[in-house]
């Protein structure tokens, strides 16, 4: 916000032949009216009545001329309207003392224009008129015009521009009713002006206060629509018209008490800008074009042609996410770095594998085991009194440092040693551990994956190779490029040498010397070299893309395949892996695993296969459990034969 700064006052006095030159009196400097009233003698010797005032003002204007009139009081404020400040003229005073005279001027003579410019001559047109005693032409009512000012800069670089506006008021006149000479509906409409004048003079008074919290502008139209002129953030002239004559003394000074009471009142002006959003838009735009292009020229020098820096579209996402899968499941030693947009993208890869092994992780246990809050005291209860756990929380066969539990016994390889096949895989690690997935992975693609492993091995050296021909070519183009910076520089010296020495034509033709007859041809022949490497450049760009596609295809199925074949070779059991062999009707990923089990398979012989599998690490209980199993057996059995033998003697 601006500083703050008074209203400034003028007074404009009407040319009259009948001036009171014993009453009014004008300052020195042309910035104070002096007022003499004689004593009344009809009231006696003593008589204590005021009989002289001085008002100071910002200019008095007496015999002015409207060219004048404008320099004093309206060219600053206009100039600042320009500028971004807001501005305010207002024309006071009583009916017939040359207010909208002031304003608008008068239409017959070009010099006798008013404030007021002639284009809005329209709208006065509109302004009811009618007859007064003090003025036959009297403009009845109050009357703003405002202009709204919008400038813009001419570059358009700058989104920012200035609004203003500039508030003409031309008030009705401000005599009592009694001059006036008003009747019937003149009168009553005199009535409403005076009040509504009464109103703005209140408000006035107010803002000179500087104790006053309340500013009555809602006590009329007028003042309300002038609230931002008053006090508000504009630059505020007020332009007073009086009477010169004795017999107007009395309205003259009510008027020029009002322009005392408005040189209290302070304003603050301030600057109105603002911003133009589709030009902020295309100028942000263009600055990203151009940022663009300085990084493309940095990517070219520093040899980086194939970095793109657009938004990442589905296929390279997804080759990112396989990317991050491959470096965690050890197959992958490092992920290559490209720009920032890569690597923010590859963390977040990483969240979304981390989030999707959590939930594997939570949706298996929930397969396996019922998962219990610990904070759920009636579930808790009721695993207790089913003897599932006992009262300290633990369940029953967990782990207690001296004894036992059931688990699966963790698989460790050896560094540097590759199993050779499935086969040796079972006969080392047992018939239900599977080997880890890289270790697998190796023997996939030397066996069963072999040919999708040999297609895709080709595709990335033929992908290579492009990329190394782009690299190549790229260097030549930047060195054709340095060569025709080179060649245009020469081609320019010798031109400045031959207008230092004077150009010389034969019939219309200008002749040039050998030396520079060469450098024109050498231009040419480099132009039309960077054409042909540039569009080499991009035939080999595109084979780069479509290569990179074949290559994303050949390692997706190469993964897919494998994924199968690790399934179906470790937790398929081998009785049903013969279904899935070569010409059965059963192709390979057809058949979930968890859906498969041998077909002479019986709740014992898993209870069995479970004990083989699940205690390793104690091999004396095994034979226990074995020798119960028997004894369990054979007691089943003889007491079979019994019946049977019983029933056999009825």
């Amino acid at each position: 916000m601006g500083t703050r700064k008074k209203v400034h006052a003028f007074v404009r006095v009407k040319p009259t032949d009948d001036f009171a030159h014993e009453m009014i009196k004008y300052g020195d400097d042309n910035k104070s009216i002096d007022i003499h009233l004689k004593k009344d003698l009809q009231r006696g010797v003593v008589n204590n009545k005021q009989t002289d005032w001085s008002f100071k003002l910002d200019g008095v204007l007496h015999n002015a001329s409207q060219d004048l009139v404008y320099e004093t009081v309206a060219k600053d404020l206009v100039a600042q309207a320009l500028d971004g400040y807001n501005g305010t003229i207002m024309c006071y005073g009583q009916t017939g003392a040359g207010k909208t005279y002031t304003m608008t001027g008068a239409t017959e003579n070009y010099k006798h224009r008013g404030i007021l410019p002639r284009a809005l001559q329209q709208g006065e047109t509109n302004r009811i008129i009618a007859s007064h005693t003090m003025n036959k032409n009297s403009s009845r009512s109050h009357c703003i015009f405002t202009i709204y000012v919008e400038a813009h800069s001419r570059t358009l670089s700058d989104e920012k521009y200035i609004t203003s506006k500039i508030n003409l008021v031309d008030l009705a006149g401000s005599e009592r009713l009694g001059k006036s000479g008003s009747e019937g509906r003149m009168l009553k409409e005199a009535t409403y002006i005076n009040k509504s004048l009464s109103f703005l003079e209140q408000a006035i008074i107010a803002l000179g206060d500087q104790k006053r919290d309340h500013i009555p502008f809602r006590q009329s139209k007028l003042t309300h629509a002038l609230k931002d002129s008053l006090g508000g953030n504009c630059n505020m002239v007020l332009l007073t018209n009086i009477y010169g004559e004795a017999a107007q003394l009395e309205e003259t000074l009510s008027s020029l008490r009002f322009a005392s009471r408005m040189k209290l009142v302070t304003t603050e002006p301030a600057i109105n800008e603002k911003y133009d959003a589709e030009r902020m838009v295309k100028n942000l735009e263009k600055e990203l074009a151009l940022l663009k292009q300085e990084l493309a020229i940095h990517d070219s020098l520093a040899n980086r042609t194939l970095v793109n820096y657009d938004p990442m579209d589905e296929i390279q996402i997804a080759e990112i996410n396989s990317q991050v899968r491959r470096y965690l499941e050890g197959t992958l030693d490092e992920i290559d770095i490209i720009n920032l947009r890569q690597i923010q993208e590859v963390f977040n890869q990483f969240r979304v594998v981390l989030s999707q092994q959590e939930q594997e992780v939570e949706s298996t246990l929930r397969r396996k085991y019922t998962l219990i809050d610990k904070n759920d005291f009636a579930a808790i209860s009721a695993v207790q009194k089913a003897g599932l756990m006992d009262v300290d929380g633990h369940l029953v066969g967990e782990p207690d440092g001296q004894s036992f539990g059931l688990g699966v016994m963790p698989f460790s390889t050896k560094p540097g040693k590759k199993p050779k096949s499935k086969k040796m895989f079972k006969e080392q690690l047992g018939p239900s551990t599977p080997p880890p997935k890289p270790v697998a992975f190796e023997d996939f693609k030397n066996e069963r994956g072999s040919e999708i492993n040999r297609i895709f091995k080709e595709n990335k050296s033929i992908l290579n190779e492009r990329r190394k021909r782009a690299s190549e070519t790229t260097q030549r183009i930047n060195a054709i490029k340095r060569e025709m910076d080179l060649t245009k520089e020469a081609l320019n010296f010798q031109k400045s040498i031959r207008e230092k020495q004077g150009e010389y034509e034969n019939k219309g033709l200008m002749i040039i010397d050998e030396e520079e007859f060469l450098l024109i041809l050498k231009l040419k022949d480099l132009k039309k070299q960077y054409r042909a490497e540039y569009q080499d450049l991009r035939d080999l760009r595109a084979e780069i893309q479509y290569c990179q596609h074949l290559v994303d295809q050949c390692r997706h199925r190469l993964l897919t395949e494998f994924d199968i074949w690790y399934n179906e070779s470790f937790f398929i059991p081998e009785d049903m892996q013969v279904s899935l062999k070569p010409g059965s009707s059963i192709r390979p990923g057809m058949v979930p695993v968890n859906r498969l089990v041998s077909p002479g398979e019986d709740d014992q012989d898993k209870f069995n296969q479970l004990q083989q599998r699940m205690l390793p690490e104690g091999p004396d209980s095994i034979s226990f459990y074995n020798a119960k199993v028997k004894t369990e057996q054979k007691r089943n059995y003889l007491k079979t034969m019994m019946g049977l033998q019983q029933a056999h003697r009825k």
